[in-house]
Order: C-alpha cells, then structure tokens, then sequence
C-alpha cells in the first residue's frame, strides 16, 4: 500500500512530496544532493514551464494559502513541491506556520498582507480579537508586538515576521465583520472581551486607554454580547466601567439598569492584590481609580 504525502524537510525548509512504502518502511529522509532539492520525481518539461510566475497573480488575489490551494491552481499534484519550492527560492512567497504560505511584495521584500489579515486567514474560523482588534480598526493608541486569533483549532503560538500570533479561545455567536481585508470582532465584541478577560492593573488600563477612543458604542449590541457570556461578574465590570467612562461612551441609562438586573449578588475585587481599591456599592465591586485619557 502506498501513498502521498507532503513532507517539510527540518534541514532546508523545502517542501518534499515522498511516497510512504507500508508496513515496511519506518522512516523518511530529506535532503540536498551537490546544492538541488531531493526530487521525488525527475524534472520534466511541464515543471520547467512552472518556474515562470503565471501562478504568482493568482496566488496574490489569495494572500494566504495553503498546498491544497496550490494544487486546486496547478491541477496536478506532481509539480506542486517543484513550484512551491522554486517560489520561495525566487522570493515570491514565504512559508509562515506549517502549511500556510503568503505572497510577498518583491520590491519591498515583505508579505503583502498586513499582521491582522494573516491572522484572520490562518483558520478558516479565525478572526482577529481583544487589543488586536482594537489594532485592527484603529482605535489603539498603538499597535503590540503580538496578534491575538480566536480560533476553534489549537496551535502552538509561533512567531512570523516579528509578531507574535497567539491563540485565544472565540465566543460563540461572537459579533465580527471584515476590516480592510481581516475578519475582525466587533467593538462591542471587543469592549466585554477585553473588560472579560483583562489581566491585572496595567491590562484593564489598556482597556480603557483604547476604550476611550472609539466611536459611541451600540447599547443594545453590548447586551447582545453580555448575554452570550451569561456572566454575573462581567455584568458588574461593564457595568462600572463603562459608567466611569459615560462621558467617552454615551450609553443611555437602560443599559446601566439592564446591566444591574444581571450583576451577581456576591461583592468581587476587579484587580486582586492591587492597592487602592474603591468599593462601589451600586455594582459591588471593589476597583482601582480609572485613569481616563
């Protein structure tokens, strides 16, 4: 029985296209010979047509994609290692996570998708969350070395061209529209995620620092939101701070009254271990003075 697969030689990064003999065969090699690729088959005419670039404008409509896609354009699986090796030789692609490539502008020697459409493009569920997304439509007072992708499938965070993409678990029925060619969440999506899963003083500070500069937020889809969670507690940090930031926000009253119907019952410290914290009887939280911009 034999059969197909696509191999990722650790020594040179060339894809290699290896035939698997089985039960007997226990393992496979990949390597160079005098400076060439190991060739699972002989070079014929039709590879060396493949070298020109007639592929490279369909591959730039795509931004990312993926061997599978390669072979949808080509129609034939035997010359896909030659080409994607032979791009990436000449500079017209670059290999980012496993099997997932994009095209790079060969002037300026750089993919040409950004950070934020790479990251929407890894998964096919992926889209772009928390200060990414902020990032993302422009409402960050500047842009992280890292790109947060909510995405169903796992992966190992792994760094790409200095930025690190790292996974965080998506919402279901999480809000979300494209963004200069990313699949990015909405702001109010973002707004209870962030305020949902912010780390100490500094990261709820972030929030608000970013916060601050969106447009008037939508009442009714920040509900939307707060009721996919189902979260007592996150009820009572919207709640708060939000109402500290009425005068960047503008939420009408019913949504304050909404979000105090839903708060849970038990008092909670928004920052544990920090100095300084206030309690706010009305929302029954114990928090930090909000340093608003």
């Amino acid at each position: 029985m034999t059969r197909m697969n696509w191999l990722l030689c650790p020594e040179t990064g060339d894809v290699v296209d290896m035939e698997w003999e089985m039960p007997e065969m226990t393992g496979v090699k990949c390597y160079r010979k005098q400076g060439k690729l190991a060739e699972a088959r002989p070079y014929d005419r039709k590879q060396e047509e493949l070298s020109a670039v007639k592929y490279y404008g369909r591959m730039r409509e795509l931004g990312c994609f993926t061997l599978q896609d390669v072979t949808d354009m080509v129609g034939e699986r035997s010359a896909v290692t030659y080409l994607v090796n032979d791009y990436q030789r000449r500079g017209y692609i670059d290999r980012i996570h496993r099997n997932l490539y994009t095209v790079m502008d060969t002037e300026k020697e750089e993919p040409v998708l950004n950070r934020y459409q790479i990251g929407s493009r890894l998964f096919p569920d992926a889209y772009i969350a928390l200060r990414s997304a902020f990032e993302a439509r422009g409402y960050a007072p500047m842009a992280g070395n890292e790109v947060f992708v909510a995405t169903g499938t796992r992966f190992t965070d792994f760094r790409y061209n200095g930025v690190f993409y790292r996974r965080v678990q998506p919402k279901d029925g999480a809000d979300k529209s494209w963004v200069g060619g990313s699949l990015v969440a909405s702001l109010e999506q973002t707004v209870v995620d962030s305020l949902h899963s912010f780390s100490g003083e500094a990261g709820l500070e972030d929030v608000v620092e970013c916060i601050v500069r969106l447009p008037r937020l939508d009442a009714d889809r920040l509900l939307q939101c707060l009721e996919r969670y189902g979260n007592g507690y996150l009820y009572q940090k919207c709640g708060y701070v939000l109402e500290q930031l009425q005068e960047y926000v503008g939420l009408p009253e019913k949504f304050y009254r909404e979000c105090r119907a839903h708060c849970a019952s038990t008092v909670r410290y928004m920052v544990k271990g920090a100095e300084g914290l206030i309690y706010h009887r009305e929302w029954g939280v114990y928090a930090p003075v909000l340093n608003q911009v």
